[in-house]
Formats: structure tokens, C-alpha cells, sequence
């Protein structure tokens, strides 16, 4: 599908002068040494932000970052046409095929996590041992959750329309979410979850609430990620854990796509990470340990957006992959498998000692 005319005129026109902010260095490592990785990058994922972005790469730590940039009180404009504005969907919304998979898949994750989705069917257990690449995408979908003794928290930061939070609730866990988009609060307020519109501002006072604190894929929206570490840092119980997912700026699909690879989402991704300096981020910021999380087949879906980037096509949907891009994934996955660092997202869970 191609962009409308609509979309397109609203990328080329110009961000507001006032609502840009200079970033003379890394947010990521402080250092001022850097060079251009791409300019002239527009939003050709949702089609909504103004403006054109330059991308430097940092020469201390190999994050990226824009400069200029939105100011956090501008930064909504990109944010006016986000998936995450819809309630979830319910059963009665899928097509046949959509409720088949929502059955298996809620049998799966109440015979794996403790939830009580309904409908379900037991079959879907079955069928998840038999497709390993569904069933990683299941895990993932609920984070590696273990089952909560009896009290424990969790927190969602940028939980969206409160998807996640539904699940997490429903095995057990007593959930909380942030989310800083009105609209994606008011949809998981609608669905009767506990979220306040917000970032870790709203939880300034407290202290080791949370045995979970999950991020999934939000640190590369944030002015100030090492902050956002700290503060997930201070709200996590001695013996718990930080679960975090982002672009992989080191990822075989950036390799070979560049500027087209849909992990780069300007403006809205401010920051990108690689393997290492996520990590050393989230040793600087009090974790004494991360660990690797299993791994899904990504480069697939990853692969079949960037195409649609590099053909100018809207990235979304149900994307099918040329067969030069189907071969080029399969052997990237081959190669993700193995090679952790060149992983299309990275996904860690960080501990605080007990």
C-alpha cells in the first residue's frame, strides 16, 4: 500500500523551530565525538511526523541519536497516528483465522504462565511444541513472566493500550502502567487497568515497589535514557529485575537496508542502542548483572517493513517479502542465531542484587 498524498505532504513540511533542541552529546555515553550516519531522514513508518532528521552515530560508545531533536513538549506531533491509540482487540474483532490463533495461543499461555484466557483449547500446546517460532513469539509476548507468589508487582513503562498489562494480570500479577500518549492511556483505562499518563515523574516518592519493571521497546523514545535506567533502577526490589527490548543498531537488518531499515523510526526513536552500550548503560546504572534472552526469529517481519521503506510503501500490515528478501532473512537468521550482537532487537533482563 502506498502512502496517500495526505501522508506525504505532511512529512515535508517542517518541524516546528520551537519545538527542536540542539544535543551536543551522547546521551548515551556524554561523549562529544560523533559523525553523520544518515541525514535527511523523514517518518516513513506512520507517516505523521513533520520534519527532516540527521542521525549521528557516536564514536565513544556506537549509540546513535538525532540532533536537533523534538523537545519534550513538541515530541507528541510524532505521535498522531501510533498504534498504540487502540483498545486491544477483543476476540469478536478477529477474522476466523485471527480467533484460531487467539484459542491456541490462550491455551498456551494458560497452561505455560497460569493465565485464565478464554477461549482457549488445550490443543494449543500442542501446536506450540510443534512450531518453536510460534511458541518463542509467545514467550516473548509475555516477557519470560515466572508465575507471582502472592502480592508481587510489576510495571509496564510505556504500556500502551495495556495489552501487555491484560495478560500480566491475568496470571496473577498485581500490575501498573505508564504511558506519556492520552490516547493509549485512556484505551488501557478503558480495558480497567491502573495506568497514569506519565513517565517515572509519577513515581518520583517511591522506592522498591516492584519486583518487575519491563520496557519494551521505550528507551529509544526517551530524551534521557540513562536517567530512566536509574529511576527503573530505584523502583525494582533488591532480587528483582529490569526486562528491556529495543533496536539493535548493530543488527544484520541495518547492515543491509541503512537508512531504510525500520528500526531507525525518525523522530520518534531518539536514541539507539547497541548490545554493548546498552549493556554498559545498565551497569552504570546499578545492575549487576544481564542476561540474554532467548531468541525469536525477527528478521522475517523486520525485513519485509524495510522493503516497503526502500519501495516507498507504507510498512505495516500484512507485508509480504520479495523472494531476494526472503533468502536474505533466512540467512540472517542464520547468522542471529549464533551472533548475539547483530540480533534485530536486543533483549536482556538486567538484576538488582538482592
Amino acid at each position: 500500500m502506498k502512502p496517500t498524498r495526505q501522508q506525504l505532504n505532511r512529512i515535508h513540511e517542517p518541524w516546528p523551530e520551537d519545538g527542536l533542541e540542539e544535543v551536543k552529546q551522547c546521551p548515551v555515553c556524554c561523549s562529544e565525538k560523533r559523525e553523520i550516519l544518515y541525514k535527511g531522514l523523514r517518518d516513513r513508518v506512520f507517516f505523521c511526523a513533520p520534519g527532516e532528521w540527521t542521525l549521528h552515530r557516536c564514536n565513544g560508545c556506537g549509540s546513535a541519536y538525532l540532533d536537533p531533536r523534538p523537545t519534550p513538549g513538541m515530541i507528541h506531533l510524532a505521535y498522531e497516528s501510533y498504534f498504540t491509540h487502540q483498545p486491544p482487540l477483543k476476540v469478536a474483532d478477529l477474522s476466523p483465522f485471527g480467533k484460531l490463533r487467539r484459542i491456541f495461543a490462550n491455551g498456551y499461555r494458560n497452561w505455560r504462565y497460569g493465565t485464565n484466557e478464554r477461549p482457549a483449547s488445550g490443543l494449543g500446546v500442542l501446536i506450540a511444541w510443534l512450531m518453536p517460532n510460534m511458541r518463542a513469539a509467545l514467550d516473548v509476548s509475555f516477557r519470560y513472566l515466572p508465575r507471582p507468589r502472592t502480592g508481587q508487582r510489576l510495571l509496564d513503562v510505556g504500556c500502551g493500550n495495556g495489552a501487555f498489562l491484560l495478560r500480566a494480570q491475568s496470571a496473577g500479577w498485581d500490575v501498573m502502567g505508564l504511558d506519556f500518549d492520552p490516547k493509549a492511556i485512556e484505551a488501557a483505562k478503558q480495558a480497567g487497568l491502573d495506568v497514569c499518563l506519565g513517565g517515572m515523574s509519577a513515581l518520583a516518592q517511591e522506592k522498591e515497589q516492584f519486583d518487575i519493571v519491563t520496557l519494551s521497546h521505550v528507551i529509544e523514545h526517551v530524551h534521557d535514557p540513562n536517567r530512566m535506567l536509574r529511576d527503573c533502577f530505584r523502583l525494582i526490589k533488591p532480587g528483582g529485575y529490569l526486562w528491556i527490548e529495543t533496536p539493535n543498531l548493530n543488527a544484520e537488518g541495518h547492515r543491509l537496508f541503512g537508512e531504510n531499515w525500520r528500526g531507525l523510526e525518525p523522530p520518534r526513536h531518539l536514541v539507539l542502542f547497541t548490545r554493548t552500550s546498552l549493556c554498559a548503560a545498565l551497569h552504570e546504572a546499578g545492575f549487576n548483572q544481564v542476561e540474554d534472552q532467548p531468541y525469536r526469529p525477527l528478521c522475517e517481519s523486520i525485513f519485509a517493513a524495510s522493503e516497503a521503506i526502500t519501495e516507498e510503501r507504507v510498512p505495516w500490515g500484512e507485508e509480504q517479502l520479495s523472494v531476494n528478501g526472503r533468502r536474505a532473512a533466512r540467512q540472517a537468521e542464520r547468522k542471529a542465531w549464533k551472533e548475539v550482537d547483530i540480533r534485530e532487537f536486543i533483549t536482556v533482563k538486567a538484576w538488582k542484587k538482592p
